[in-house]
């Protein structure tokens, strides 16, 4: 048992070792194992201008005319110093695999696309018909990026919560199933309804008059098998300002990686009104 547990931690061991050096390679290193030379340029002219487009991008000074790797290229060393030191890891002046997915990162922020969703949102009632439309939030954080479509039906005593998401990282959409909840009271200006799930209750509050969703989960912490998150709030809220100020948010940790001294060319997206819960 002792050796099996050994192993394990070995492994284990290993295998975050593996990844730490992996991500502390030299990108040049990195990209020589997936890319091959044409003939027109070699792998480390490509490397090169492909970093110094992203560098560009944040306005570092590089010279586009010339393609020679920092050890050949004093004045290109010094500059990828200039945004090690920013990001606050050994000046080396040769950028390491993680470092480089940092510029790749801040190099897309900065000029962070706006992904809006329509002003405003829907919390309306026509007889047995309840429906809501917004942008699920918890703590004023929209993660990931969605679409929120409840529709309640009194005469078949349930509300149907469609969800849409948008994953800004890796720029997918996904679309989920309907999650039905139990309507448990309906007044005209107020419906509640519940949910059971293996690892929870949620429970789901609809206020006509004061235009508000709101959904109460509660874990169920006894099942191994479910996370031990504790008990969150989830609201409905306008999505404009949700999309407006995750732009935003991504421009603001990318300015950190500009070129100091250019910084004050940047543009930056003012902010709006913070996402309420009413």
């Amino acid at each position: 048992m002792k050796s099996t547990l050994l192993i394990c931690l070995i492994f284990f061991s290993t295998a975050v070792c593996a990844e730490e050096k992996q991500g502390q390679k030299n990108i040049y290193d990195d990209f020589r194992q997936s890319l091959k030379p044409t003939g027109e340029s070699s792998v480390d002219e490509r490397v090169t201008a492909i970093i110094k487009r992203h560098m560009a991008n944040l306005l570092y000074p590089v010279d586009l005319s010339s393609f020679n790797t920092p050890d050949k290229d004093i004045k290109f060393r010094d500059l990828i110093k200039l945004l090690q030191k920013q990001m606050g890891v050994p000046e080396t002046g040769t950028l390491t695999s993680d470092q480089f997915s940092r510029l790749l990162e801040a190099s897309r922020d900065i000029d962070a696309p706006r992904i809006l969703l329509p002003t405003g949102k829907i919390v309306s009632m026509n007889g047995d018909l309840l429906l809501a439309v917004g942008t699920g939030a918890m703590e004023d954080i929209a993660n990931p990026f969605n679409k929120v479509r409840i529709v309640c039906v009194k005469s078949e005593g349930t509300c149907n919560m469609s969800e849409a998401t948008f994953d800004l990282k890796t720029q997918l959409l996904d679309f989920y199933d309907a999650a039905s909840y139990e309507i448990q009271t309906w007044t005209p200006n107020r419906v509640t309804a519940i949910r059971e799930h293996p690892c929870g209750t949620a429970m789901m509050s609809v206020d006509v008059n004061s235009k508000t969703v709101a959904v109460v989960v509660t874990p169920h912490n006894d099942l191994k098998f479910c996370s031990d998150k504790p008990t969150g709030t989830w609201s409905l809220v306008d999505g404009f300002p949700v999309g407006w100020n995750i732009a935003r948010d991504r421009q603001m940790k990318a300015l950190e990686l500009v070129y100091e001294p250019s910084r004050k060319l940047i543009r930056l997206l003012d902010p709006i009104e913070p996402i309420r819960s009413k």
